[in-house]
């Protein structure tokens, strides 16, 4: 597999987000929110995009403080951090006012549990007008309305959505080393199987891969591949919790009979 990046729909929508900030109203509205569930792509499309537009990627961290927070920023951005909290924040200050760039914090579900945290990442964006890039899973967006102070600077909020066929022929195109022709069978397969997330998809393509190499194919079909590509534990509990549910939830013969012979 190529180690680059396959530009997708969710991609593409990320990427227009960030377009209108330049055409924003006010001028503190420089956030933009990723959300969506696990396997999307989220945080390799934070990754990816970090490392075009030299922003600064972080992670955050359960643990995190509004130092720590500081603190991290500061060793990305090559800061040798002073002891007192309101030096460092005047370093990095300094240090951004000189050189701007975009923060994405992923996983941000973490510092919704003090919002002096990302109150650290408002003064930044407030004082800077740099783009401040939010990501977490779909639950972030209904949390986050709680902190006005950091929902009303949220100018785009972008919903990653499982991936489209297409999304999965552009990834098969694009990421596979061999030139294969990839028939619409197959990338069905590979899209139902996954149920478009991304992880999967990933997963489905490197078997592909690994089998055309040995087989020396130049084009694909699902017949090629009888069993399933993709193998996710947690997809599999769900299914069984469904049926199990359906199962219980379907009436039983033996006692309506039963209670259709009494009196």
């Amino acid at each position: 597999m190529k180690n680059i990046f396959a530009v997708t729909s969710n991609a593409e929508r990320f990427i227009g987000a960030i377009r209108a900030l330049e055409n924003r109203g006010a001028a503190e509205s420089t956030w933009v929110l990723l959300t969506g569930v696990p396997g999307l792509g989220k945080t390799e499309l934070a990754e990816w995009w970090a490392l075009t537009e030299d922003a600064v990627y972080l992670r955050a961290k359960a643990a995190w403080t509004p130092r720590a927070a500081q603190l991290e920023l500061a060793e990305r951005l090559g800061i040798a951090p002073s002891r007192g909290n309101a030096e460092l924040f005047g370093q990095i200050l300094s240090t951004l006012g000189r050189n701007p760039t975009a923060i994405v914090i992923d996983e941000v579900e973490h510092c919704l549990r003090d919002a002096k945290v990302l109150e650290v990442f408002r003064d930044l964006s407030d004082l800077l007008e740099i783009p401040i890039v939010i990501v977490g899973m779909d639950a972030v967006r209904t949390k986050i309305q709680r902190h006005e102070q950091i929902s009303s600077r949220i100018h785009q909020v972008v919903d990653f959505l499982p991936a489209t066929l297409a999304d999965v022929r552009i990834m098969a195109e694009t990421l596979v080393e061999l030139p294969l022709r990839w028939h619409d069978d197959l990338i069905e397969k590979i899209c139902v199987e996954s149920e478009g997330r991304y992880r999967l998809i990933m997963d489905a393509l490197a078997v592909v891969e690994r089998q055309a190499k040995r087989g020396g194919a130049t084009a694909v079909h699902a017949a090629d591949f009888p069993e399933r590509l993709t193998h996710d534990w947690r997809l599999r509990v769900s299914r069984h919790k469904a049926a199990r549910a359906n199962k219980s939830a379907k009436p039983d013969k033996t006692a309506l009979a039963s209670a259709g012979e009494q009196p």
